[in-house]
């Protein structure tokens, strides 16, 4: 028992916040607007512009809302134990899908993707962005969460997780992180 206090102290002195340097901000939304654009040549600018600013300005607020602790799974342990109330990857995907659901782009679609649904330990959701002439699978993962709370996007195909759309995907006013 003495073993696991020692951890879970080392745990909480180490443990910190992943935040952006107010210098490293402009170069966040310039690199996700060009991964972005590069979805496809129909993305219009000012959409690819719009998402970025949102998506890495909502990244900081939602850190800061959630009080995120690094790494991102002894902040799951702190919202499991009801120490932080939200902050898991499923919150990530809800609040920022619900910000994305209030832009108005022409040329881009948003989904919430889930990989490994219904496994306690492993399962994982996210947020896609992907040109509205293409599918989610070409789109981009932005996923907040497993830096915790530091913007975080790869390409759908290249990314470590079997991500899918998830089963409740445009029901949006039943889908919810539990």
């Amino acid at each position: 028992m003495n073993i696991l206090c020692c951890i879970f102290v080392a745990l909480a002195i180490s443990a910190c916040a992943h935040v952006i340097a107010p210098e490293d901000l402009a170069s966040e939304i310039e690199g996700l607007t060009q991964a972005i654009n590069a979805l496809s040549a129909e993305v219009l600018p000012a959409d690819a512009s719009q998402t970025s600013n949102l998506l890495i300005n909502a990244t900081i607020e939602l850190a800061d809302e959630y009080n995120m602790e690094s790494p991102a799974l002894y902040h799951n342990m702190l919202v499991n134990m009801g120490l932080r109330e939200r902050g898991l990857c499923c919150h990530w995907a809800e609040d920022l899908h619900a910000k994305l659901r209030e832009l108005n782009t022409r040329s881009l679609k948003f989904d919430w993707l889930v990989a490994r649904l219904g496994s306690q330990l492993r399962e994982h959701n996210t947020v896609v962005i992907y040109a509205a002439d293409s599918t989610w699978s070409k789109g981009i993962v932005f996923d907040p969460w497993r830096k915790a709370g530091a913007p975080h996007w790869s390409k759908v195909t290249g990314d470590e997780y079997p991500w899918q759309p998830h089963p409740l995907n445009g029901r949006w006013e039943i889908l919810r992180c539990k």
